[in-house]
């Protein structure tokens, strides 16, 4: 599938969990609607024209729309090939909920777990949420035995409580049929909230040691949102790089973004990485300006 072919849209932000890490401070209580139905629509049908045929259903939690069953029944009508759902997993710990999306012809589900057991169910403000995890994980997993074209993906942010064990994490990750975990350096949206999360943040250099175990056992692994000057060369055997989003693709959230998240720096230009790169992130630079970025 071609990333120049898919668009995402955000649904808005409500959710059932309250990350420790997130970056939508209280926008949850100010903006505690999801999207109207008719403005959805019409997004859908403005893509359709320009023929994309992939889409992702995300932010904050997805499942929680009252009307995400028939946005998905709606995009296949409308001839869409790949129907994605980015979801925090708490609703497809229980099976019939995880078929009744099945059977409304979702085909990817991207579920975003932060680390194991306990220290998850902290970092998430809510008990028992890795038992429910982990059911999660098992019922997708039966559905991929039925049908090896769905495909199971997830996401998980760095943050200091669980940079220096993550290669745990992905050791019980190694054991399900994941197409792709993505490893997120943590930073905000057009910084409106760092400071009051930069306590949280972890160096590359802190956690490059953890990270080369990860590898180990989890070939299929990708970073997000740090600079690629910060990896090693040595990485670049064991990592699928992580592919270059289409900006237009983030219909309606760039629409209120103000200025980009990220920026260049003189060494850029030089850089070996240039064409796969999403620049450095004005946080990361904010939070360690003292570190050096080498251009390879």
């Amino acid at each position: 599938m071609s990333w120049l072919n898919w668009i995402e849209i955000f649904l808005w932000y409500p959710c059932n969990q309250k990350c420790s890490f997130c970056f939508q401070k209280d926008l949850r209580y100010k903006e505690s609607k999801f999207l109207d139905y008719e403005k959805v629509i019409s997004i859908i049908d403005e893509w359709v024209l320009k023929w994309k045929n992939s889409i992702i259903f995300s932010w904050w939690e997805s499942t929680m729309d009252k009307n995400i069953l028939n946005y998905i029944s709606y995009c296949k009508n409308k001839w869409f090939k790949d129907i994605r759902i980015h979801t925090n997993w708490l609703l497809f710990s229980d099976n019939s909920k995880l078929l009744e999306y099945y059977n409304n012809w979702i085909t990817w589900i991207i579920i975003s777990i932060h680390w194991y057991w306990k220290i998850h169910d902290y970092l998430v403000w809510l008990d028992w949420a890795f038992n429910k995890l982990k059911l999660s994980f098992s019922n997708i997993s039966d559905l991929i035995k039925k049908d090896r074209s769905f495909v199971l993906d997830t996401n998980t942010v760095l943050t200091k409580y669980n940079y220096n064990s993550i290669h745990i994490l992905f050791k019980f990750l190694s054991y399900f049929p994941i197409t792709r975990s993505q490893i997120v350096q943590l930073y905000s949206l057009y910084l409106f909230s760092l400071d009051e999360k930069k306590w949280l943040y972890v160096s590359y250099d802190k956690f490059k040691p953890f990270i080369s175990k990860v590898i180990e056992n989890n070939r299929n692994v990708t970073f997000e949102n740090f600079p690629l000057c910060k990896v090693d060369n040595d990485f670049w055997d064991y990592i699928i790089k992580r592919q270059k989003y289409d900006n237009d693709a983030y219909w309606n959230m760039w629409e209120w973004f103000e200025e980009s998240d990220c920026t260049y720096l003189n060494s850029c230009e030089k850089c070996s990485f240039k064409s796969d790169c999403v620049w450095i992130p004005k946080d990361y630079l904010k939070v360690f300006d003292t570190e050096k970025f080498i251009s390879y």
